[in-house]
């Protein structure tokens, strides 16, 4: 691990993200935290998206008795309009926490932190294209100015976890404080090193996913409302500048076609529809089922939707899919 040199130049950065003096050539957070602000509760999204969750958990028996986070976020001429079914609970986000370090290295690159060179472009590729944990940590690894290693004594550990929360610091400069994104994905066979269980074990930072007895107490979370907002501010271009936006979309198309496993997903969902296209990110991991995108009509109205579904046996069924082209539909209908 890099010393104090290092650790101050990061030190320097994140005070300079938290004060929001930031490089003119780059998005604006301020302007990301008004249209966040702007965000209306729709009775008449709320309303369609109740009737269809119960109609949908009517018709699916494997889907009953699971923890179920939903949000829904349209995006028109207007304010956005925002439902949600427990969409600010805190749910361990699996795969999808991916699409947000993604984000965040598009976002040092455009801050002149970090170079997209061809091996981060490769890793950015493993890591949203086909999902792998490996590439994942070498992303949060260059994102944070962190390796995996062996436990730390108390004053190294200190600066080891500050760096960790580089991508969540940066999320609050954007109005986004219940995406706890500090840890990299792992696969369970032998990749979780002594100072990643440290921090994972770590009791003194707030925003963790609620911890049993006997579960690590700093684990990953997300919230489907807070991960929405963040998807709308990737599809209307206000968390990165326009053509950093694109790329990370671009990065995130969905097509059921080249990934079938995406027919459950919204991928699939909106592919029944037609004339939609779909930037995305999935996760699965035991128990959980989910995914987060945008879709877009060609009109340019655009719906983000995200579902976490929690519990077991674990879901593996059409929920996300139907939801999907439920909602497209009416936004189909709305244009």
């Amino acid at each position: 691990m890099r010393r104090s040199g290092g650790w101050r130049g990061l030190a320097v950065a994140i005070g300079l993200l938290a004060a929001g003096r930031w490089d003119a050539s780059a998005a604006d957070p301020a302007a990301a935290r008004a249209w966040l602000a702007g965000i209306e509760p729709s009775p008449g999204l709320q309303g369609f998206l109740d009737r269809t969750v119960d109609e949908l958990l009517a018709r699916d028996a494997a889907l009953r008795g699971h923890a179920l986070h939903v949000a829904l976020l349209e995006i028109g001429a207007g304010a956005p309009q925002l439902a949600q079914r427990d969409g600010e609970s805190r749910v361990y986000p699996a795969s999808v926490v991916k699409f947000v370090y993604l984000m965040a290295a598009y976002e040092w690159r455009d801050r002149g932190r970090l170079p997209i060179d061809p091996e981060l472009d490769r890793l950015l590729d493993e890591m949203i294209r086909h999902s792998s944990n490996r590439a994942t940590q070498q992303v949060v690894a260059r994102l944070t100015q962190t390796e995996p290693g062996p436990r730390l004594a108390p004053e190294p550990y200190q600066i080891f976890r500050e760096r960790r929360l580089a991508v969540k610091r940066w999320l609050e400069t954007l109005g986004i404080a219940d995406l706890h994104c500090i840890h990299p994905t792992f696969d369970g066979d032998g990749d979780l090193s002594g100072r990643d269980a440290q921090l994972l074990q770590d009791r003194e930072l707030p925003g963790a996913l609620p911890a049993a007895p006997g579960e690590f107490a700093n684990r990953q979370a997300m919230t489907a409302v807070g991960t929405a907002k963040l998807l709308g501010l990737l599809a209307t271009d206000r968390a990165l500048d326009p053509a950093s936006s694109a790329e990370v979309r671009r990065r995130m198309r969905r097509l059921s076609r080249e990934q079938p496993y995406l027919a459950r997903r919204i991928a699939g969902g909106a592919e029944r529809v037609g004339g939609l296209e779909v930037y995305a990110k999935s996760g699965t991991w035991g128990p959980i089922f989910a995914d987060a995108g945008i879709v877009r009509s060609g009109s340019g109205r655009q719906l983000v939707l995200v579902v976490f579904i929690d519990g077991s046996p674990p879901y593996r069924g059409d929920f996300i899919a139907n939801l999907t082209e439920r909602s497209a539909r009416r936004l189909d209908a709305s244009e």
